[in-house]
């Protein structure tokens, strides 16, 4: 594949993860609506966010494996068109089981499509481009943040919720067609078994990396989910300024995968670790700030400056570990990001919910710093294991 050919098939599948990240993401700038016109609380609007996570990270192996035998292009074709026609009938859903329904399959249509694009390009590009490709990748859900979720927002408040994911079917029609025209027409198939691809989510290495996004994702969504009650409620912001506030996060949060992809070169597990550190500092600062507008408001884009730092490192962690495991399932390996992912989505969302029932959306903040803390834990220890490992093949090799 040449150069200009890698580039575009970059810049496709970005603007593929833009379309899927603002699928996920702008259910958060319209909880407010959907919790008046579904007459719920605004915890269990929040179980939108959850659900949609949850459904992700479980379903997601699943259908990668399932469709394992099928040629990748086929397969990222059809889980990116059911997404865009899930989309547009989330216009005929006027009670919440139904909201959550669409959200459910749509969360596994989109893991499927996002696994798949990083898979392919993992293979497409030359190696020296693959950080570049999966941070550029991953990047479309930054992207999604900075104009997705405000511009879906700005519809949500004035026109109608429903009406945010119907033109987010509409701009996904693009990227499809170019989809259409630049994957690759051959594509590997999977040879081994569907559970031996399974079998590798078993291995205490990768469990173990898995928690690295697990707890870096959690620690981020505890307050992205609440984001709009935390503005509003706690800081007084006016309604009218949420989607430009959100989409200068949005914009911060496109600064975060620059800091990513510097995070990622070379050594990147110590780096790793101390951005959960610094994270826990700008958590904690906000825990105190959070009733003061323009304190609150700066750590709350400190926040977004950091969120998606981690994802490209993660990621070529989990590929590495993968790997050295298991090589036979390395394309499979491209669901863990995602699937680790939204389970931290929905362990924040969900831990999230709870502390907002206990004692209002104050309480969000604390718990975060206790999340980015636990992942410092764990990218410790990771980074503790590569050593071990390291000197044992060193004293192998002296004998």
């Amino acid at each position: 594949m040449t150069r200009t050919r890698e580039n575009l098939l970059i810049l496709t599948l970005t603007l593929v993860s833009f379309v899927l990240g603002t699928t996920e993401y702008v259910i958060v700038g319209v909880l407010k609506e959907i919790e008046s016109y579904m007459k719920v609380s605004l915890a269990a609007a929040g179980a939108l966010v959850s659900g949609f996570a949850i459904a992700y990270a479980v379903g997601t192996p699943f259908a990668v494996a399932s469709l394992a035998k099928i040629s990748r292009r086929s397969s990222i074709l059809i889980g990116f068109a059911i997404v865009l026609v899930l989309n547009l009938l989330t216009v005929f859903s006027t009670t919440f089981p139904s909201l959550m329904a669409i959200r459910i399959v749509s969360a596994v249509a989109c893991g499927l499509t996002i696994s798949l694009s990083i898979s392919i390009a993992n293979d497409a590009v030359h190696q020296e481009r693959r950080g570049e490709a999966i941070a550029w990748i991953l990047g479309g859900f930054s992207i999604a943040n900075v104009l997705g979720v405000p511009l879906g927002t700005f519809i949500g408040q004035h026109l109608n919720w429903s009406m945010t994911f119907v033109v987010t079917a509409c701009i996904g029609v693009i990227p499809f067609v170019f989809m259409f025209r630049i994957l690759p027409r051959r594509t590997t198939t999977v040879t081994s078994s569907f559970g031996d691809q399974m079998a590798l989510f078993m291995k205490p290495r990768i469990l173990l990396a898995c928690l690295i996004p697990v707890l870096g994702n959690s620690c981020i969504f505890v307050t992205f989910t609440y984001i709009t009650p935390l503005l509003s409620e706690s800081m007084g912001v006016p309604v009218r300024w949420i989607s430009a506030i959100l989409l200068i996060y949005g914009a911060c949060s496109i600064l975060s995968n620059w800091i990513g992809a510097k995070i990622a070169k070379g050594d990147f597990l110590p780096k790793l670790k101390w951005l959960f550190v610094i994270q826990a500092v700008i958590f904690l600062g906000l825990s105190f700030a959070v009733s003061n507008l323009w304190l609150g408001l700066t750590f709350l884009l400190l926040i977004g400056c950091l969120s998606s730092s981690m994802s490209a490192a993660s990621q070529l962690y989990l590929f590495d570990v993968s790997g050295s495991i298991a090589p036979e399932s390395k394309a499979f390996a491209s669901t863990l990001l995602p699937v680790a992912a939204n389970v931290g989505i929905a362990l924040g969302s969900g831990v999230g919910g709870l502390a907002v029932n206990l004692g209002g959306v104050a309480w969000v903040p604390p718990v975060a710093v206790v999340l980015a803390l636990l992942a410092f834990a764990i990218t410790k220890i990771c980074q503790r294991t590569i050593q071990l490992n390291a000197d044992e093949a060193t004293t192998s090799n002296a004998a």
